[in-house]
C-alpha cells in the first residue's frame, strides 16, 4: 500500500526522527505517483542528517534524469545557500530558471532565494532585479518586501521607498520580529530615534535572542540618549553569538559609544 508510506514518513518527520522517516519513503515504489516526491524528501532528510553531499549527489542525479522538473535543482540550490555556498547556489538556480520558459506567480520564490544568494555573493544588480521581479509576480510577499527594502536601508538608498516597504511587510506580518527590526532600522536611518527604539523594543521582545537586533536596538537607545541601556543591548547582542565581522565593531560601540552624527 504506497500511500502509506509517504504518511508514515511525514509522521516520522514531524517527530524529527529524520533517519526512520527515510526508511519508510525508501519502500516507496520509485514510479509515479509517490515515488519522486519519496526522493525529494529522502535528500531533504539526509541533508538534515548533515549528509549534505550524498543529498547533493541524489538531487543532481534527479535533476538529470528530469530535465524538464525544476523541483529537484531548487533544492539543491536551496541547499548550497543554506550552506552558505553562494556562487554554486547561484549556479544551480539559473539552471532551473532556464527550464522556466514563462515565470508565473508560484516562481517568485526562486527569484527571491536567487537573489538572496546573488546578494551574499556580491551580486547586487543581478539581486536587485530578482527581488524587483518577484514583487511584480508577487506584489504583496512581504519576505520580498522586506528583504529588498532592508538591503536598501543597510546600503543608505531608496529609504522612503524602503520605508513604504517594509511598513507593508510589517502590516503583513505584524509578529515577525525580523521584519519589524528593519521598519525599526529605517526609521534610525531616516533619524526617526524615538519611533525607531518603539519599532526596536518589539523586534527584540518577538526574537529576543537575535544578535543583530539587539545591536540595532543599542545604537537607537545610544541616540536617544539612554546610554547605559546602549551598552546592555551591545553586550546581549555579543552573548548571542553575531557574525564574525561584526564583533569588533560591537565592543568598539561598548568602549566609545557612537561617533555624533
Amino acid at each position: 500500500f504506497d500511500a502509506a508510506y509517504p504518511l508514515i514518513g511525514n509522521v516520522l518527520e514531524f517527530e524529527r526522527n529524520w533517519a526512520l522517516a527515510n526508511q519508510a519513503y525508501e519502500n516507496v515504489d520509485p514510479d509515479p505517483p509517490y515515488g519522486w516526491n519519496a526522493r525529494l524528501r529522502i535528500a531533504t532528510n539526509l541533508d538534515r542528517l548533515e549528509r549534505t553531499e550524498e543529498a547533493m549527489a541524489m538531487l543532481r542525479e534527479m535533476s538529470a534524469e528530469r530535465p524538464e522538473r525544476t523541483d529537484a535543482l531548487i533544492s539543491l540550490a536551496d541547499m548550497l545557500r543554506y550552506d552558505k555556498r553562494w556562487e554554486e547556489a547561484v549556479a544551480e538556480y539559473d539552471k532551473a530558471a532556464a527550464r522556466i520558459s514563462t515565470l508565473g506567480e508560484n516562481d517568485w520564490t526562486l527569484l527571491y532565494s536567487r537573489g538572496i544568494a546573488l546578494e551574499r555573493s556580491g551580486q547586487w544588480d543581478r539581486a536587485e532585479a530578482d527581488f524587483l521581479r518577484a514583487l511584480e509576480l508577487r506584489p504583496d510577499q512581504p519576505l520580498a518586501l522586506n528583504y529588498l527594502g532592508y538591503s536598501w536601508v543597510e546600503m543608505g538608498i531608496n529609504l522612503d521607498r524602503a520605508r513604504g516597504m517594509i511598513e507593508k511587510a510589517v502590516d503583513l506580518r505584524p509578529r515577525d520580529g525580523y521584519i519589524v527590526d528593519s521598519l525599526g532600522w529605517v526609521l534610525y536611518q531616516l533619524g526617526d530615534f524615538g519611533e525607531s527604539v518603539r519599532q526596536l523594543e518589539r523586534a527584540v521582545v518577538l526574537r529576543p535572542t537575535d544578535p543583530v537586533i539587539n545591536d540595532h536596538l543599542g545604537d537607537a537607545y545610544w541616540r536617544v540618549g539612554r546610554i547605559l541601556e546602549a551598552q546592555f543591548q551591545w553586550q546581549r547582542a555579543l552573548t548571542f553569538e553575531p557574525e564574525e565581522d561584526e564583533i569588533e565593531k560591537i565592543k568598539k560601540k561598548i568602549d566609545s559609544g557612537l561617533e555624533d552624527i
